[in-house]
């Protein structure tokens, strides 16, 4: 599950999958069951620390793994379909990141420094200082991320719908071009 990131990093981050003692730190989201993720977190420089993050129930298909984000102390878990996000130098400060459904998808840009949570209705963006923006609801049903150029990201909202619409979303604001009208 351990997820590769293209963006640089200052410690190693792995899933435990056993572990004798209980983990340092325990996170959970509102609603959270019993099931958790259980990492292992190596700042360069400082302790190694774990911690069990327990995500809601999403009801539907949603997203587990691990992110870098454009800090380099910076680490995004995504368990199922719900993000934690904070900094491996200080982790007690992990928390939940609001975002309108389950995390389905992460993208990493590099260029514009954001990691992207998607989730099937809208977008959430991560950069070095944490949360910078979400858009509001975009699609009724599903999204797809196509590129990112000059700025903006492109893609379709209901792709699987038979009236799909192309949106943009401007990365430095968050601003949406497009997409389903939400009412």
């Amino acid at each position: 599950m351990i997820t590769h990131s293209h963006f640089a990093s200052e410690f190693d981050v792995a899933v435990v999958e056993y572990a004798a003692e209980t983990p340092d730190r325990m996170f959970s989201a509102d609603g959270a069951g019993s099931r958790a993720v259980l990492v292992a977190v190596e700042p360069w420089g400082e302790p190694t620390w774990t911690a069990s993050f327990a995500g809601s129930d999403p009801g539907r298909r949603a997203l587990t793994g691990l992110f870098g984000t454009p800090s380099p102390t910076g680490l995004c878990v995504v368990e199922r379909g719900t993000a934690f996000l904070g900094d491996v130098v200080e982790p007690e400060g992990f928390e939940v990141v609001a975002t309108p459904g389950p995390v389905v998808a992460a993208e990493e840009l590099v260029v514009g420094a954001k990691l992207l949570l998607v989730t099937p209705w809208a977008i959430t963006a991560v950069g070095a200082s944490g949360v910078q923006w979400t858009t509001p609801r975009i699609a009724v049903d599903g999204l797809r991320v196509d590129e990112a150029s000059d700025g903006w990201l492109r893609g379709v909202a209901d792709p699987g719908d038979d009236e799909p619409r192309d949106f943009a979303i401007d990365l430095s604001t968050g601003r949406v071009t497009g997409g389903a009208a939400i009412v």
